[in-house]
């Protein structure tokens, strides 16, 4: 088990239990957002070593890495259920629920891989048949075609992660994203340019590597939990040939509508993408529009780790309350994440707007005259990504105690709304009717942004409040 439950009364309690709090989900969130920041790094190395190979080359390797995890983006988003199905039966103390949950996840993970395999093999025909440069699609369909084999590896260690999770054991996390950045490093470095006698594959090579990359990060997290002193004892990777389709069918009720969720994100920040495009063919002001965005995104995607590990805290803390029958404690470690999410947010937004120019400057050469319409227009529009950070953090925290909750079906409906309903629709608006240019895009995704985190944190106030009154989950949901 993680920990025992605490119930608090006096108003000292309450503040060592506040601090206690505080201090566990520091511990549980760092590392995962600390591996969370190494898997960035791989994706900038990726994209720095095959930029090395010239444009063509970083165009075809920006489009295959993202069509080649986005559907396994929504596959890990069903195996999230494993860590809020699984902190429930810890905080229970029902050691044989936490191994059977962990069990099937690994389960639901190689039944998942199957369509990801599936529409991953597609995409190459669907970018053709779209009318892509033949020779983007032709470079990007090695790396994709290649990369897929580590699909169903990426999928094991993320049902294996979560179980870890559970049971607060994360400092792994950490150590497996490091050697995996290496690993993807290296292999680049061999098979992108031929080096050491390997040969020389371009793009395809980054394939290579993230295959590899994942099945080294599934070998040592297969090694740790059956060699940990606390996981070995749950015997997770014992008699994995009997499927439990009842427990199966928890997990995905309570995941899928988490990886639509994560669709309707990425959706809408795609099509943020596009209609930044759109601008600079309108205005012609040539990429320099689309550029500012790209980097703006990527300064606010470095900071979002942080509360995406926090998020992934809440759903383990309330979840082990929440089981253990204590609901003050549930509520408490919410509220605790949202507060930390939204102070972290706070701080890296306060940064964006005290520092635009040398944030700005980590990305493209500000100094040279060529880039000076990106600049103008980074300088606009990181104000408004600061404020988003905030709601965006304030969102993130929330969906994730409310996942601790095993509340995932209301969440979409807002998340739906409040992206594409209110965010997209924004967008739209203020920028092409209301002719506000590339600010008008990053307005509405603020809105957005901010109705969805606002309807969140109300769903937990109402749902953790209910709970507190009535000790049922099922009620209060």
């Amino acid at each position: 088990m993680a920990e025992g439950s605490t119930i608090t009364g006096s108003a000292s309690e309450n503040r060592g239990s506040w601090a206690a709090e505080i201090r566990a989900t520091i511990k549980l969130a760092a590392p995962i957002a600390l591996a969370f920041l190494a898997e960035i790094a791989i994706v900038v190395a990726d994209a720095v070593m095959a930029g090395k190979l010239g444009e063509d080359a970083i165009a075809a390797e920006g489009l295959g890495a993202h069509l080649l995890f986005t559907p396994q983006l929504l596959a890990m988003g069903v195996l999230s259920s494993v860590a809020a199905l699984g902190s429930h039966a810890d905080g229970a103390q029902d050691r044989a629920m936490v191994t059977r949950v962990s069990r099937q996840g690994l389960w639901l993970a190689t039944l998942l891989a199957i369509p990801a395999l599936a529409i991953t093999a597609t995409i190459p025909t669907i970018l053709t048949v779209a009318g892509y440069d033949p020779k983007i699609v032709g470079m990007s369909s090695g790396m994709i075609y290649v990369g897929m084999a580590g699909i169903p590896a990426l999928l094991w260690y993320t049902a294996l992660r979560n179980f870890a999770t559970v049971l607060h054991k994360t400092r792994i996390v950490v150590v497996i994203s490091l050697v995996s950045l290496a690993v993807a490093i290296f292999s680049n470095w061999l098979f992108l340019y031929g080096n050491w006698g390997a040969p020389e594959l371009g793009v395809t090579g980054v394939g290579v590597s993230w295959a590899l990359a994942s099945w080294v990060q599934l070998i040592i997290m297969a090694v740790y939990v059956q060699r940990e002193r606390v996981l070995q004892a749950y015997r997770v990777l014992n008699d994995l040939l009997h499927p439990d389709w009842r427990i199966l069918k928890d997990l995905f009720h309570v995941g899928w509508p988490i990886a639509m969720s994560y669709a309707f994100e990425t959706g809408l920040f795609l099509a943020s993408t596009l209609m930044m495009g759109k601008i600079s063919e309108i205005a012609e002001i040539n990429e320099a529009a689309l550029a500012a965005h790209t980097v703006v995104i990527s300064i606010s995607s470095v900071s979002y780790m942080i509360p995406y590990g926090i998020s992934q805290a809440a759903t383990v803390r309330v979840g082990f309350y929440t089981g253990a029958g204590d609901p003050t404690g549930a509520r408490r470690a919410g509220f605790i994440a949202i507060l930390l999410a939204c102070i972290w947010m706070v701080f890296t937004g306060a940064l964006m707007v005290l520092a635009p120019h040398e944030l700005i400057g980590l990305y493209i050469d500000i100094s040279n005259p060529a880039n000076a319409g990106a600049l103008a227009v980074a300088l606009i529009i990181i104000p408004i990504g600061a404020l988003f950070q905030v709601v965006d953090g304030l969102q993130t925290a929330a969906i994730g105690a409310l996942r601790g909750l095993k509340d995932t079906h209301f969440p979409m409906m807002i998340c739906f709304i409040g992206y594409w309903v209110i965010g997209f629709g924004s967008s739209f608006i203020l920028t092409f009717p209301l002719d506000m240019g590339p600010h008008g895009i990053w307005l509405g995704i603020f809105i957005g942004l901010a109705a969805s985190g606002t309807l969140l944190t109300a769903r937990y106030q109402l749902l953790s409040r209910r709970l507190v009154s009535t000790g049922a989950v099922a009620h209060a949901a």
